[in-house]
């Protein structure tokens, strides 16, 4: 089965190395496909020069500049799944550059042959941010200390726009459910090829349409919502291990202490995880029956605690 590996990333180079290295191994046919966010400094470094992997690794030639919480981060994994449509994935995963893989290759595979949709779905979850209309969608996370007057002004925003729900909604014109209810998601997600084909198809259209504009957070909803719709008994378990702090808005690093909580998940994959500090995660079984190098062999390529 060739599967494809679809990254969002934005920095640490050394990791993201490491993780090209444990995701493709030598041979075979996998490949990765990087989307390096536009506006950091990741995206021109790796314009130079791309991960050694025999060219099997690609980078969107035309990637957008991702802010969270908006719709960029939505077109952003449409050029992803894209690009593995058009290379010929049988399925892919989407990670990020802070993600891990935790379960050998040849275990994800097998059960990716079943063709089943490996994602997080909740009806109805959090709609809210998909039926309000946000005029501060690009200034979701302003630092107030640094930023008072235009954190001051994105809550004047918000004051309108809840005026404007509020009279849409009178008028009987709410926002549309082109697929009906809005699911939730985490976000990260494990996909058979027609299942691609299908969100190659309506990605683009969605973002075409305007639907997005005024959406918090819609790249939890989008991916969630089209697989509910278009293959809802195909549904199984999305695979990834994930700690949330309670009231985070962002998971937390993960250490070497959570290693047998991770090896008992079930999960493919782990985030977030920084090997260059947390050599650890090395030790997990190999990726791939063909042998990989040994731990101790990477110490030369790991930076010292502190020196990122």
């Amino acid at each position: 089965m060739r599967m494809a590996y679809l990254i969002l990333a934005h920095d640490n180079r050394a990791q993201l190395d490491l993780l090209i290295e444990r995701l493709l191994g030598p041979g075979g046919e996998d490949f990765a496909v990087i989307h390096a966010d536009r506006a950091s400094p990741l995206w021109p470094e790796l314009r130079a020069s791309l991960p050694e992997a025999a060219g099997r690794v690609h980078l969107v030639a035309d990637p957008v500049a991702v802010r969270w919480g908006h719709s960029s981060l939505v077109e952003a994994i449409a050029k992803l799944v894209r690009e593995a449509v058009r290379l010929g994935s049988e399925g892919a995963h989407l990670i990020s550059g802070a993600d891990w893989p935790v379960t050998p290759r040849e275990a994800i595979a097998q059960t990716m042959r079943e063709g089943l949709c490996h994602i997080e779905v909740r009806p109805g979850h959090m709609e809210e941010r998909m039926q309000t209309f946000r005029l501060d969608t690009r200034w979701l996370r302003l630092d107030p200390a640094r930023d008072r007057r235009a954190y001051a002004a994105t809550w004047e925003l918000r004051r309108l726009a809840r005026w404007v729900d509020a009279a849409r909604n009178r008028l009987g014109l709410p926002r549309s459910r082109p697929y009906g209810l809005w699911a939730y998601g985490s976000g990260w997600w494990s996909l058979p090829a027609d299942v691609l084909a299908m969100l190659d198809k309506e990605m683009p259209r969605l973002l075409t349409s305007g639907r997005l504009r005024g959406t918090v957070c819609s790249d939890e909803h989008v991916v969630p919502t089209l697989v509910a719709h278009a293959f809802p008994e195909r549904i199984a378990a999305h695979r990834r291990y994930v700690d949330f702090p309670a009231g985070a808005s962002s998971p937390r690093m993960l250490t070497a202490a959570d290693l047998p909580a991770i090896a008992s998940s079930g999960a493919w994959f782990a985030r977030k995880v920084d090997v260059t500090h947390e050599p650890d995660f090395l030790t997990l079984p190999d990726f791939h029956p063909a042998p990989m190098a040994h731990p101790a062999s990477m110490r030369g390529k790991l930076p010292v605690s502190g020196q990122a």
